[in-house]
């Protein structure tokens, strides 16, 4: 079962990389129909919902189930910290950001620049600048370390008005 549900959830991801998100959303909701357990299914549910359908209250309700089911899958914590982070809810955004911190195979990264993304957003430029440097100290990523130092260009623009 576990194998077969990990395939089928490849294929889904492949989908997904070919702009087939109505065969991916209908794929995902019959596992989940099957394997209501399955926190993974959930967790890619909910980013249909936040980067394909902006459905914002759909992508929180999965990615609360799938913090229950799958507590341990990392690509959840960037989604609902990035969706946290569009609702302007700070502090539950800290929250899920600090818990994805104890992750194993969370790419620290990605979630430093999450928390500079909420800080800046609050025009708290220097806790930003601290953790886009954070990111950029822990990115292994050429195209990352040009995204941190544009993320960190900006925030030290934005500081000078």
């Amino acid at each position: 079962m576990a194998d077969n549900i990990a395939t089928q959830l490849l294929v889904i991801q492949q989908h997904l990389e070919q702009g087939k998100v109505g065969e991916a959303l209908a794929e995902l909701q019959v596992i989940i129909a099957r394997y209501p357990e399955q926190g993974k299914a959930q967790a890619m549910l909910g980013s249909i919902y936040l980067h394909h359908l902006a459905d914002f209250t759909a992508a929180e309700e999965a990615f609360r189930i799938a913090m229950r089911q799958a507590p341990a899958y990392p690509a959840l914590y960037y989604d609902y910290g990035e969706l946290l982070l569009r609702l302007d809810r700070a502090t539950e955004t800290v929250a899920v950001l600090n818990k994805s911190l104890e992750v194993p195979g969370i790419e620290k990264d990605k979630i430093y620049s999450l928390f500079g993304n909420l800080y800046e957003r609050e025009k708290k430029w220097e806790e930003a600048i601290e953790y886009y440097t954070l990111a950029l100290f822990y990115t292994l990523s050429m195209e990352n370390v040009s995204s941190y130092q544009n993320d960190l260009t900006r925030v030290k623009i934005k500081m000078n008005l």
